[in-house]
């Protein structure tokens, strides 16, 4: 019964960071989002105004990329929100993972 209650605790903890380190070639695009308003895609900064560029671009692929948006713990939650309905506008596939 331990044995089974350990596996299965193992389990939950090993799943969600076996799904949130899926790489971009299954289709995950990771965009950061730091408190004081800056982006990072690929582990680049990226300027507010390139940031659409970059997506439409994405967007106009055949196969469409999801991208998952992490805003850091200080992002006020109205920035997120109004990021989230931009991206949603787009059309592209989004995820949100919360700090």
């Amino acid at each position: 019964m331990a044995t089974g209650l350990c596996l299965f605790t193992l389990a939950l903890l090993l799943v969600p960071q076996r799904l949130a380190q899926r790489p971009a070639s299954q289709g995950i695009v990771s965009l950061h989002m730091a408190g004081d308003g800056q982006f990072r895609l690929w582990n680049q900064s990226v300027p507010a105004d390139r940031l659409v560029a970059v997506l439409r671009r994405m967007e106009g692929q055949a196969n469409r990329a999801t991208v998952r948006l992490i805003p850091d713990p200080d992002v006020p939650w109205g920035s997120v929100q109004r990021l989230v309905g931009q991206l949603s506008a787009m059309g592209l596939p989004l995820e949100l993972q919360l700090p």
